[in-house]
C-alpha cells in the first residue's frame, strides 16, 4: 500500500498570477493540473539505499504542488476536460508500459532500466517551466503539447522504475524470507517518507528558487540515476538472458491461480489508499461541508497549520509502524499477516467514526492506533507474497511486477473516484464507511487466497 502522507492542501503559499490577483499555491497548481510529475517510480539498490529517498523527495515536491508563475489558461479548451486528459496521459503511459518494461528488464537486466527511469522523469520536469513561460503565447496548443509530453515522460519513467525495482528486490532476497521482509518494509518506508519530505520541501524550494525549483528536482532525479549507475552491481539473475517467450507464455504467467487470487484484495486495499490520500480528505476536514452529528467535517477550515500538524503526527506514527513491521514480515506466515493487516483498515475506520461522532478519545484513539499499526504492514506483506509467487517464474519476474504496478494504479483510481462519491454523500463518515466496505472485500479475497494456496500445496504434495 503506497501511503501518500500529505494531502495536496497541506501546504500553501501565495504568488502573483498573471492578472495581478493573488492565488493560492493549490489554486495555481490546480489550474496547471499537476504538471509537476507525481511519479510512482521507486528506485532501490541492494546495499545502502539513498536512491529511493532521493526519488521520493522529487516526487513529493511534485505532490506538494510546486507552483509555476503562469497558470495554464485552459478555459477556452474545455477546462476540466483538458486537465483530465493531461493528467491521464502520464497514468496511461504507466499502465501501458509497466508490464512491457518489467518484461524487458527480465531479458536485458535491471540496471539499465533503473538508470534510465529517473532520467526520463528529469526530462519531464525540465519541460514544465517551458509550459509556464509559453502560457502567455496565444497558441495554447503548444503549451498543451509541452505539458502532455512532460506527463508522458513522467509516466514512462514510473512505468520503467516500479516493476524493475520490485524485480530487483525480489532477486536480491530469494531464499531469505527475513531479508525479503526487511527490504519490502524499507521500500514502503522510503516511499512514504520521501513523499512526506518532498511535501515539506516543495513550497520552501519554490518560495526560495522560483522556476529554478524545476532544475533542482531534475538534479535529484539525475543524482538517483547516478547512484544506481555507480553502486548497483548486476546480480546473477540479471546476467542471465532467458529464452524468448511467446505471448501465450506470458499470458499464462499472468493468469496463474496464485496471482489471480491476489488481485481483488490488492485492488481493494489500494482503493482504500486512493480514498484517503487524495484531496477528498482535505476538502472534508478543511472545507465548507457540515453534517449533523459529525465533528470532523470543516474542523480545520482556515487552520492549515493545525491540519498539517495532525497529518504530520499521522505520518510519523505510520512510518514507525512500518519500521516495526520490518521485524515481523518474513518471520510470520504471509497469508495470515495479510488478513490481519487488512482488518486493521476496518478497525481504524471504526475508531475514526466513533471519534467523528463524539466518542471519548480514550475509546476511539486506541482503536485508530491499533488499526493504523496493523494496516501499515499490508504492503510489505503483499510485496513479500508477490516475490514468493514470482520465484516460480524467475524469467518473467519483472512482468509479474509490472502487472502488480497496474493493479495498484487501478485500485488507486477506483478509490479516488469512490471516495469523491462517498465524501459528497456522507462527508467523513462516507469515507470511513467506504473503507470498511473495501476492507471487507479485501478480507474475502485473502480468504480465497488462503484456499488457493492450500489447494496448490496439496497438489504439490501428491505429485
Amino acid at each position: 500500500m503506497r501511503i501518500a502522507v500529505v494531502p495536496p492542501g497541506g501546504h500553501r503559499g501565495r504568488v502573483a498570477s498573471p492578472s495581478g490577483r493573488r492565488c493560492s499555491l493549490r489554486k495555481g497548481i490546480d489550474d496547471l493540473h499537476h504538471v509537476i510529475p507525481a511519479t510512482n517510480a521507486r528506485h532501490r539498490r541492494r546495499h545502502p539505499r539513498p536512491t529511493p529517498a532521493a526519488d521520493r523527495l522529487g516526487r513529493g515536491c511534485s505532490r506538494a504542488r510546486v507552483l509555476l508563475r503562469r497558470p495554464l489558461p485552459t478555459g477556452d479548451l474545455g477546462g476540466p476536460l483538458l486537465l483530465g486528459i493531461l493528467s491521464g496521459t502520464g497514468f496511461l503511459a504507466e499502465l501501458v508500459l509497466a508490464p512491457l518494461a518489467g518484461s524487458a528488464s527480465d531479458r536485458r537486466g535491471r540496471k539499465i532500466f533503473l538508470v534510465t527511469a529517473p532520467l526520463l522523469a528529469a526530462a519531464g520536469v525540465l519541460l514544465t517551466p517551458g509550459a509556464s513561460l509559453l502560457a502567455a503565447v496565444p497558441s495554447i496548443a503548444l503549451v498543451v503539447v509541452i505539458v502532455g509530453t512532460s506527463r508522458l515522460l513522467d509516466g514512462a519513467g514510473a512505468a520503467i522504475a516500479a516493476p524493475t525495482t520490485l524485480g530487483l528486490l525480489a532477486d536480491s532476497s530469494d531464499g531469505d524470507p527475513r531479508r525479503r521482509g526487511r527490504v519490502t518494509s524499507l521500500y514502503e518506508l522510503s516511499s512514504s517518507g520521501g513523499i512526506a519530505l518532498g511535501a515539506v520541501a516543495g513550497p520552501l524550494l519554490y518560495g526560495t528558487l522560483g522556476l529554478w525549483t524545476f532544475a533542482v528536482l531534475a538534479a535529484v532525479y539525475v543524482f538517483a540515476s547516478l547512484l544506481v549507475l555507480v553502486f548497483l552491481r548486476p546480480g546473477p539473475a540479471s546476467m542471465i538472458t532467458p529464452a524468448r517467450a511467446s505471448l501465450g507464455d506470458r499470458v499464462r504467467v499472468l493468469v496463474q491461480p496464485r496471482l489471480l487470487a491476489s488481485l481483488p484484495g490488492w485492488i481493494a486495499v489500494n482503493a482504500i489508499l486512493g480514498t484517503w490520500v487524495t484531496s477528498q480528505i482535505t476538502f472534508v476536514l478543511a472545507g465548507d461541508g457540515r453534517a449533523d452529528g459529525q465533528l470532523f467535517p470543516g474542523a480545520f477550515r482556515g487552520d492549515e497549520a493545525g491540519l498539517s500538524i495532525v497529518l504530520g503526527v499521522y505520518v510519523l506514527f505510520f512510518s514507525l509502524c512500518i519500521v516495526a513491521w520490518a521485524f515481523f514480515i518474513g518471520r510470520l506466515p504471509t497469508i495470515p499477516v495479510l488478513f490481519v493487516t487488512a482488518a486493521g483498515a476496518l478497525i481504524a475506520s471504526v475508531g475514526l467514526m466513533l471519534a467523528n461522532r463524539g466518542a471519548p478519545l480514550a475509546v476511539a484513539l486506541p482503536l485508530v492506533m491499533i488499526g493504523v499499526f496493523l494496516e501499515a504492514g499490508f504492503t510489505p506483506a503483499a510485496l513479500t507474497h508477490l516475490s514468493d509467487i514470482s520465484a516460480e517464474f524467475r524469467d518473467d519476474r519483472g512482468l509479474i511486477m509490472g502487472a502488480y504496478s497496474v493493479v495498484v494504479g487501478a485500485g488507486y483510481l477506483l478509490g479516488n473516484l469512490l471516495g469523491g462519491v462517498f465524501a459528497q454523500w456522507l462527508l467523513f463518515d462516507g469515507l470511513a464507511l467506504l473503507t470498511i466496505g473495501l476492507a471487507a472485500i479485501a478480507l474475502v479475497s485473502i480468504t480465497t487466497m488462503s484456499a488457493v494456496e492450500k489447494r496448490l500445496a496439496r497438489q504439490r504434495s501428491v505429485s
